[in-house]
């Protein structure tokens, strides 16, 4: 497993649809495939974090995830990666965020597959961003420390993203999850459907 590094910056939005796609924990990896084009585009591996916080109807100061961003892959280098099998969805597996080769969806049970205009948003920034090192919390998503919630760490309705480079801002996100919480998953996807739980 990588290194745990410390971020220059956190590149934050709200995860309106907790599913288990965006982003897709499985196979050892977290990863952002789809959804959020320009946080794809903007994020720097070894650089950055990106961090998923709650909408505001179930508590816009609570963290779905964060990952560090290990890893920038074009589409066909993280289709065609054995690492990264696991994550191509199937019957059982209908939100693996895998499936998406020569700017195409190929894999029928992808949950975008039949959808033509999210394919299109996806495709202007053609990168998986992927981290081994992620905290997932889902439906048991942590509230942030007060201190936290007057910076840009907490969105609101808000759509987009924003980016934190305010270095005291940075540090007590870091050291707050670190502190507290250990890598990996902590709860299932919050609006995951219970016959794919």
């Amino acid at each position: 497993m990588s290194q745990i590094f410390t971020p220059e910056r956190l590149i934050v939005y709200v995860v309106a649809s907790d599913d288990g796609l965006a982003p897709n924990v499985s196979a050892d990896y977290c990863s952002l495939t789809v959804c959020k084009p320009v946080v794809r585009r903007v994020a720097r591996p070894l650089k950055d974090w990106v961090v998923g916080m709650s909408t505001n109807k179930h508590g816009a100061t609570k963290l779905i995830y964060t990952m560090q961003v290990e890893e920038k892959l074009p589409y066909n280098a993280f289709f065609k990666d054995s690492r990264f099998e696991l994550k191509k969805p199937c019957l059982k597996r209908p939100f693996g965020d895998n499936f998406i080769l020569n700017d195409e969806a190929v894999l029928p049970w992808a949950c975008h597959y039949s959808k033509p205009d999210k394919m299109r948003a996806n495709l202007k920034t053609p990168f998986s961003l992927v981290g081994q090192n992620y905290w997932y919390f889902g439906c048991n998503a942590p509230i942030l420390p007060k201190n936290m919630w007057q910076t840009k760490l907490v969105q609101g309705p808000r759509r987009g993203h924003k980016i934190v480079d305010n270095p005291a801002h940075v540090a007590q996100f870091y050291h707050w999850i670190k502190k507290n919480f250990n890598t990996g998953v902590h709860g299932a996807p919050r609006d995951q459907s219970p016959f794919f739980s």
